[in-house]
């Protein structure tokens, strides 16, 4: 018989004893006809299946699970059986471990593990031993409120008060912290990952649960940094993340995870997050604001192994966010800035300009960036012929930095190379270089309205004075 436990938060639950889930809001979007056609199968195949995880943790949340894994008595070969009788495409994930992979019509695709219980682990890896106890299942998992499971009616089952702990926002482990923690070193990590995701108040550790993890961080050095980073990530874009990142360096943790020696800005991180998570943004690029140094990124980026893409933003960031956080930033300064970076940059390059600058506003936009653009800002507006300077209240926010730069027309300088040779009856060299770019950086500070008559007449000039010198 399942568990049946009470719950009380007017938020995310309701007010009753809870030993069904099926009336819960994403239930119903979540067991789509597919997946319930899935579950029946196994079910007439005499296997029991049931949700399980995240999903059943984010349901009771009032969240759309972005995944759906399946645990069930079936072992791996009979799960193959089923999905080859049926014509149900799957992939041998880790087999194993149990896990097979089933992509059903509807295109959703779903891990169907078989229960399972370690018979050994070394802190990064565990040899299983497969079992039809649902309990011992659950008893292996990293945290309560992740080894809660429901049936495909929706009959919710709970070994280890998860609920309780949800209920009450508080990340626990599934039994003795110190062995979970020892099977696998990496839910140090986790455990301050769920803490942003569960916990309602940033600094409610459980003292008992971060004097185990004091203990146990030395582990965290034998897990590769990929890991380490898929978790950090998670941690640095979620709610308290600064006062996670604080505990976690108070316990020491920052060595075993390459961040010793490495400056960081806590203030502003904590200025982007506002008061709550900033998952919208790239983690690489609230770890730009967080490492102020571009030597440091750099070493942590490589020691954690990031993408190139993830390196591209987290650079762009690190050397363009001033333009925003200046205290003199108004609205056409900062516009003019990127419009030169644009027009500077190779047409087949600028896509990492685009990415950099969505980056960008994004992370700004859950501030007040120091007033960033000032409630009034004064710029010359070429469009009236008088030449006056006109106020406008426009902000990063209300004008849309990214939308505005995205659907400019890029002008291209009417001058070229070649041009500049022709007219000034140069050989190919860096003398034409020069002259090439102090002809644009003229062309740029008018706003691109320069024509090519005008830059030739302009290098001409300077031509004459170089020689008169």
């Amino acid at each position: 018989m399942h568990r049946i436990i009470p719950l009380t938060s007017p938020k995310s639950f309701s007010m009753k004893r809870v030993h069904n889930i099926a009336d819960f809001k994403f239930w119903g979007s979540t067991v789509t006809p597919s997946l319930r056609q899935l579950c029946e199968l196994f079910i007439k195949n005499g296997h029991e299946v049931r949700l399980v995880g995240g999903a059943i943790r984010d349901i009771l949340m009032d969240k759309k699970p972005k995944d759906v894994d399946l645990a069930t008595t079936a072992i791996p070969e009979q799960t193959v059986k089923l999905c080859e009788t049926n014509g149900i495409k799957h992939i041998l994930t880790g087999l194993q471990h149990g896990t097979i992979s089933v992509m059903l019509d509807d295109g959703e695709l779903y891990e169907v593990t078989t229960l399972r219980t370690d018979v050994s682990t070394d802190g990064r890896h565990a040899v299983v031993q497969f079992t039809d106890d649902f309990r011992l299942d659950a008893a292996r998992r990293d945290l309560t409120v992740n080894a809660m499971a429901a049936d495909i009616d929706g009959n919710f089952y709970d070994y280890y008060d998860g609920l309780a702990d949800l209920h009450n926002r508080r990340v626990r482990f599934v039994g003795d912290a110190r062995e979970r923690i020892r099977e696998d070193y990496l839910r140090i990590l986790r455990y301050f990952r769920f803490f942003g995701r569960i916990a309602n108040k940033n600094d409610d550790f459980d003292d008992e649960t971060v004097q185990v993890i004091s203990e146990q961080k030395d582990g965290l050095a034998a897990i590769s940094r990929e890991r380490i980073w898929l978790e950090v990530q998670k941690i640095i874009v979620g709610c308290h993340a600064v006062k996670i990142l604080h505990k976690m360096k108070e316990l020491g943790l920052f060595p075993e995870i390459n961040l010793k020696g490495v400056q960081l800005d806590f203030k502003e991180l904590s200025r982007i997050h506002g008061n709550g998570g900033i998952s919208e943004v790239r983690p690489a690029t609230a770890l730009a604001y967080l490492i102020s140094s571009k030597t440091d990124f750099g070493i942590v980026r490589k020691s954690w192994k990031m993408s190139c893409d993830e390196e591209l933003v987290g650079q762009f960031v690190l050397k363009h966010r001033e333009v925003l956080v200046n205290p003199h930033a108004c609205l056409p300064r900062v516009l003019k800035h990127f419009k030169d970076l644009l027009v500077d940059t190779p047409k087949h390059c600028r896509h990492k300009v685009y990415l950099g600058l969505r980056e960008l506003t994004l992370a700004e936009s859950n501030t007040t960036i120091r007033e960033t653009i000032q409630a009034e800002t004064c710029y010359h507006d070429n469009t009236v012929e008088s030449g006056e300077s006109r106020c406008h209240g426009d902000t990063v926010e209300s004008v849309g930095l990214y939308n505005v730069l995205s659907t400019w027309d890029v002008p291209t300088c009417p001058i070229r190379g070649d041009e500049v040779i022709s007219a000034l009856n140069l050989r190919k060299g860096p003398e034409v270089q020069r002259f090439y770019t102090r002809a644009k950086n003229k062309w740029k500070e008018s706003d691109y309205l320069l024509g090519k008559e005008d830059l030739l007449k302009h290098i001409l000039d300077l031509h004459k004075e170089t020689k008169c010198s």
